[in-house]
C-alpha cells in the first residue's frame, strides 16, 4: 500500500476544499442570484400591477367626471323634470352628441326622469351608422333598474358605477354596436336648485377599448388577468375563459388560482405568487394580484387586477449566470488541482485566504483584499471571482434601475414626458393649501388642441404623437419656471398657474400659450397648425378643491371652444353671463 507524504496529503486535502468551496460558492451565488431575481421580478411586476389598477380607476374616473359635468348642466335639470322647451332640448341633445364623438367608448348617454316610472327624456345612442339621437316616441321607462334607482340613492355630486358585464341585445340603434361587448353603466342624480333629485344621468361605456389601452404599453410577454369582487375573470388571455356567469358558467379566479382566494376574503390588499397559467401545466408564471375598489360610491365593490409574467424570462438571466459560475468553478478547480500538487506548502495560506472570500463573496471588504494583481493561478482565480462579482452587481444595478422607470412612469407621461394626471392632482392640492395659508391666488388653465383628430385621421396616429410632443414642449417653453403644465388626457393639457395677481395677468399668460400654438407643427412634408381653446378655472374665487377647479376649467374650456369671439375663457366670465 503507498503511503502518501504530507505533500500530498495536503495536496488532496487542499483540492477537495477548493473543488468543494468554489461548488459551495457557485452554488450559493446562483441560489442567492435567483432569489434576488424573483424578489425584483415580484416587486417589479406589483408596481406595474399598481399602476395599470391606477390607470383603469383613472379612466372610470374620467366617465364619472363627464357624468357630474352634464347633471349639472342647468338644462338636464329643466329637462328631467320634463318642463324644457323644445330649443333648450335640442341644445342638451346636442351637447350629449358632442361627448359622445368625443368619447368613442361611450355607447350611450341617456337623462332620465325620476317622474313617470323613470321615463326617458333624452337618449344618445352609437350604432352601426353612427351617433343618434332616439326619437321621443322610441323612449322607455327604466325605474326598475339599479343604475336609476341606486344612482337617485347616492348623495348628491356622488356617482353610481354598475357592476361589469356584457352587454345584451335590445332594440335602439346602440344596441347592436355594443351587444355582446363588455360594459359598464356610470349614473348620477340629477337635483334642482333646491336640492331635490328629479332625475338620473347615465353614461353606457364599453370597456373593450378601455381594456385594449390597458394591455398597449405593457411588454410583450405580460399577461393582464382581471375579474370582479365575486372572482368572475372579466380579462383572461383565453376569452372563453371571461365573463362566465353571462354564458351560464362562473370561471373564478380564486379557483384556477388558489393563492389569490385572500383578496376575496377581504385579507391583504395585494400579494404576489408562482403558479401555473393552466393547472400544473407549463410554463410556470410569476404573478402579482392587487385588489382595488371599483365605482365611486364608496361601498365595498372591487376589482382584482393582475399581471404575470413567464418565470423562464425572470430567472434568464440566472441560467446564464449560472452557466458562467459552472465555468468558473470548473476553471477554480483546475487551477487548485495544479497548485496544490505543485506547490501545496508554498500556497497554503494564500489558497486559505482565497477560499475563505469565495465563502464571503458578498462581503465588500473581503473582495477587496483578493489578490488579483498577482499574474499566477491565484490571480486568475481572484480575477474570475471579482468578474462573477461584477456581472451579479451589474444585474442588480439594472434591476434597480428599470424600478426607478417604473416609478417615474407612474407619474409622468411616457410620450410627452409631462407630469400626467394623477401627478398633477398631487401638485394641485399642495398648491391650493400653501395658497390656502398665505392667502394668495391661483388659476387653472385647461387646454384643449383643436383639429387633432384631423391630424390622426389625415397623417395617422404617429403624426398624432409627435404633434403632442411639438406641443408639450411649447407650452414648457411658453410659461414662467414656476407653473405647472402637465398631459390630462388624449389632447387635453392642463396648466397650474401661480401668484395671480390679476385677470389681465392671467389673458397674458394664456396669449403667451396661443402664440406658441400659432407656428404650423412640421410633420413630413406638411405643415399643420394646431389652435388651441383654454378654459381657465382661479382659487380661490370659483372653488377651493382641485376636482372643482378642473371641472370648472372644463366647462370653460367647452365655452371657448363654441365662442367665435375668444379661444380662451375664464370660468368667472362665464358664470357672469349665465346670471345676467
Amino acid at each position: 500500500m503507498i503511503k502518501l507524504g504530507l505533500t500530498s496529503r495536503l495536496s488532496i486535502l487542499l483540492v477537495c476544499i477548493g473543488v468543494a468551496a468554489s461548488g459551495a460558492t457557485g452554488y450559493s451565488t446562483y441560489r442567492a442570484n435567483r432569489e434576488m431575481l424573483m424578489h425584483e421580478a415580484e416587486r417589479s411586476l406589483l408596481t406595474s400591477t399598481q399602476l395599470l389598477s391606477q390607470r383603469f380607476t383613472a379612466a372610470l374616473g374620467d366617465v364619472a367626471d363627464d357624468a357630474l359635468v352634464l347633471a349639472t348642466l342647468p338644462s338636464s335639470m329643466v329637462a328631467a323634470r320634463g318642463d324644457a322647451p323644445r330649443p333648450a332640448d335640442a341644445r342638451l341633445k346636442q351637447v350629449f352628441v358632442g361627448f359622445m364623438r368625443h368619447h368613442p367608448e361611450y355607447v350611450q348617454i341617456r337623462l332620465i326622469s325620476r317622474a313617470d316610472y323613470g321615463l326617458e327624456r333624452i337618449r344618445v345612442d352609437r350604432g352601426a351608422q353612427g351617433i343618434a339621437v332616439v326619437p321621443d316616441a322610441e323612449l322607455q321607462e327604466k325605474g326598475q333598474f339599479p343604475y336609476v334607482f341606486e344612482a337617485l340613492a347616492a348623495g348628491a355630486a356622488r356617482v353610481y358605477v354598475s357592476p361589469i358585464g356584457l352587454k345584451g341585445g335590445g332594440a335602439g340603434p346602440g344596441a347592436d354596436l355594443a351587444q355582446g361587448r363588455p360594459v359598464v353603466m356610470v349614473g348620477t342624480p340629477i337635483s334642482d336648485a333646491d336640492g331635490n333629485k328629479v332625475g338620473v344621468l347615465v353614461i353606457d361605456v364599453d370597456l373593450t377599448q378601455v381594456f385594449e389601452r390597458l394591455e398597449r404599453d405593457l411588454p410583450a410577454d405580460y399577461v393582464v388577468y382581471m375579474a370582479n369582487e365575486w372572482g368572475d375573470f372579466l380579462i383572461h388571455p383565453d376569452p372563453s375563459q371571461t365573463f362566465g356567469f353571462e354564458r351560464g358558467r362562473r370561471v373564478l379566479m380564486q379557483k384556477r388560482f388558489p393563492a389569490t382566494a385572500p383578496l376575496f376574503r377581504g385579507g391583504p390588499p395585494s400579494l404576489t405568487f408562482n403558479g401555473y397559467a393552466h393547472g400544473n401545466e407549463a410554463p410556470a408564471q410569476v404573478f402579482a394580484v392587487v385588489r382595488s375598489p371599483f365605482g365611486l360610491t364608496g361601498g365595498k365593490r372591487f376589482i382584482a387586477l393582475g399581471l404575470a409574467r413567464p418565470l423562464a424570462d425572470v430567472l434568464a438571466p440566472a441560467n446564464a449566470l449560472g452557466a458562467q459560475i459552472v465555468r468558473l468553478v470548473l476553471i477554480s478547480s483546475t487551477i487548485a488541482i495544479v497548485l496544490a500538487v505543485l506547490f501545496a506548502r508554498a500556497l497554503a495560506r494564500p489558497l486559505r485566504t482565497l477560499a475563505y472570500a469565495v465563502t464571503h463573496i458578498f462581503d465588500e471588504g473581503v473582495i477587496e483584499r483578493l489578490p488579483v494583481e498577482r499574474s499566477d493561478e491565484i490571480g486568475v482565480l481572484a480575477r474570475c471571482f471579482e468578474r462573477m462579482r461584477m456581472e451579479i452587481r451589474s444585474q442588480v444595478d439594472a434591476l434597480h434601475t428599470r424600478q426607478q422607470e417604473l416609478t417615474h412612469l407612474v407619474g409622468h407621461d411616457p410620450l410627452t414626458g409631462l407630469p400626467n394626471r394623477m401627478r398633477f392632482m398631487e401638485q394641485l392640492e399642495l398648491a391650493i393649501r400653501r395658497a390656502s395659508l398665505s392667502e394668495e391666488t391661483l388659476a387653472v388653465m385647461f387646454v384643449d388642441l383643436n383639429d387633432f383628430k384631423q391630424i390622426n385621421d389625415q397623417l395617422g396616429h404617429p403624426a398624432g404623437d409627435k404633434t403632442l410632443v411639438v406641443v408639450a414642449q411649447r407650452l414648457r417653453a411658453a410659461l414662467r419656471g414656476t407653473d405647472v403644465v402637465a398631459r390630462y388626457g388624449g389632447d387635453e393639457f392642463v396648466i397650474l398657474v401661480g401668484g395671480v395677481r390679476s385677470a389681465d395677468a392671467l389673458r397674458v399668460a394664456a396669449g403667451r400659450v396661443q402664440l406658441a400654438m400659432e407656428a404650423p407643427v412640421p410633420l413630413d412634408t406638411r405643415l399643420m397648425t394646431v389652435g388651441v381653446s383654454i378654459g381657465i378655472s382661479e382659487f380661490p374665487a370659483d372653488g377651493n378643491r382641485a376636482e372643482e377647479l378642473l371641472a370648472k376649467a372644463d366647462t370653460a374650456m367647452y365655452a371657448a371652444k363654441t365662442s367665435p369671439e375668444s379661444h380662451f375663457v375664464r370660468y368667472q366670465d362665464l358664470a357672469g353671463a349665465a346670471e345676467s
